[in-house]
């Protein structure tokens, strides 16, 4: 019979076409062991057959069932019974390795229900092959500690999760299942190199904070911009909504749909139509225009040129709030008393969480596609597969000179970084629906 499984010390001695499945008999003809492995004694005697079945890799769109008859041995001395083996076969998932390489290959292109019907094994068999691959594949990569680290909050799978990025690198560094207190104090003590961590970029929720303090205590904290003028503009829309509520019905819904974006959207971000709705609303709602004003000034306080002139900047601000507007934007100020140091820290450090934010289109391309996937096996897709991983590899030399004669760059010895997958990387495969499929 021609070998159609071409596996080493299995011999193939018939086949079965039941329809939804196709099963081939074979036999284990590897040379059977000349003492106990463990006593040492010999020799051993036969001690009967048995049949093992084993999962192997689809045959014209069918699951294939591999059945082995097995010859077994025992030791005379100890009476250990050893069974023949092959190092085609992978007896803790009752597959064949080349098997469990087919679901590795693929298991990142198709939801785990797909391929657990392909290939005919249980939904959790094939969920722990891919979880030990995941494993296996963030241990292929040690990235570098960032020396300015983004730690921010996105979405994913219907929880809050932990996002990690190397600001200086617009890379992923990693992403955390939840952003409790206790699982980012152990994450950072555990960090490797988290000295090398001089500045890090946060919003203001307290744990954040409380943990870069004890964990991190060489980093310095800057509170991202946006999340602190954000605040303004929530207030402004606040009011905004005190306002309508006060209008005839017509110029209510007016207010609402057609004025409130040109209200939140930034001066350098309005459009042709945005401008004329501010215009429109300095010329018909005085008190709107007035808070648009304060919103606007609050904003420009991160255009001071240094850290002294925003501080001074800010109070200037805080000052000239008029009486009947401190309901509103008084919160603001007390906001930024509070956070003084970590807001001010920016002029020192002017960076953003912006490219985090960025992530929020990679997240829900994420959730789109990974139905059926569970948050590690998102994780590892977006750190360690091999594009996202050879995507984010820096390689440089030591500048050592070698011998030209020999196969060795003269440029020195070689020298790879990974900074994780850069987010430009992670937007482009989002935008083409590949964020799942690409190998």
């Amino acid at each position: 019979m021609y070998d159609l499984l071409q596996l080493t010390q299995i011999r193939p001695i018939g086949m079965r076409d039941d329809g939804d499945k196709i099963l081939i008999f074979a036999e284990n003809i590897a040379t059977p062991p000349d003492r106990c492995d463990k006593c040492g004694n010999a020799p051993l005697y036969k001690h009967g057959k048995r049949r093992y079945t084993y999962a192997d890799t689809p045959i014209h769109g069918k699951p294939v069932k591999v059945e082995i008859e097995t010859r077994r041995y025992r030791c005379k001395a100890c009476g250990t019974v050893v069974t023949l083996s092959s190092p085609s076969l992978d007896d803790r998932r009752v597959a064949t390795r080349r098997l469990v390489q087919y679901i590795q290959d693929r298991c990142f292109g198709t939801t785990f229900t797909w391929l657990a019907n392909e290939v005919g094994l249980s939904l959790n068999t094939v969920k722990g092959i891919t979880q030990d691959y995941a494993a296996h594949l963030e241990e292929l990569v040690e990235l570098e500690t960032p020396r300015l680290l983004g730690l921010d909050e996105l979405h994913i799978l219907g929880k809050p999760r932990a996002v990690l990025v190397n600001l200086e690198m617009r890379s992923m560094f990693d992403m955390l299942e939840s952003r409790t207190k206790v699982l980012l104090t152990n994450y950072f003590k555990n960090l490797k190199n988290r000295d090398r961590i001089k500045w890090v970029v946060i919003d203001m929720w307290k744990p954040y904070e409380l943990v870069i303090g004890k964990q991190l205590p060489n980093a310095r904290i800057v509170i991202d911009r946006f999340h602190v003028v954000k605040e303004a503009s929530k207030k402004l829309d606040e009011l905004r909504r005190h306002l309508q509520s006060k209008l005839s019905s017509e110029d209510r819904i007016k207010l609402k749909k057609h004025l409130r974006w040109s209200l939140l959207r930034n001066e350098p971000n309005r459009t042709e139509k945005d401008v004329e709705n501010i215009e429109y609303i300095r010329n018909h709602y005085p008190e709107l225009s007035m808070a648009l004003t304060i919103k606007e000034e609050f904003f420009s306080i991160y255009d001071a040129p240094n850290r002294k002139e925003g501080e001074k900047a800010f109070q200037d601000w805080k000052d000239s709030i008029p009486k009947d507007f401190r309901k509103y934007y008084g919160p603001v100020a007390s906001m930024v008393d509070r956070h003084h140091g970590d807001i001010f820290n920016y002029f020192d450090c002017p960076a953003t969480n912006g490219y985090t934010e960025a992530m929020n289109g990679v997240m829900k391309a994420m959730n789109r596609l990974g139905r059926g996937y569970s948050f590690e096996i998102l994780r590892a897709r977006s750190l360690s597969y091999r594009v996202m991983r050879e995507s984010g590899t820096i390689v440089t030399h030591t500048g050592e000179t070698k011998d030209i004669s020999k196969p060795v760059s003269t440029m020195g010895d070689r020298i790879e970084k990974s900074y994780g997958t850069p987010i430009s990387t992670l937007e482009s495969l989002a935008e083409n629906d590949e964020l799942i499929r690409k190998s």
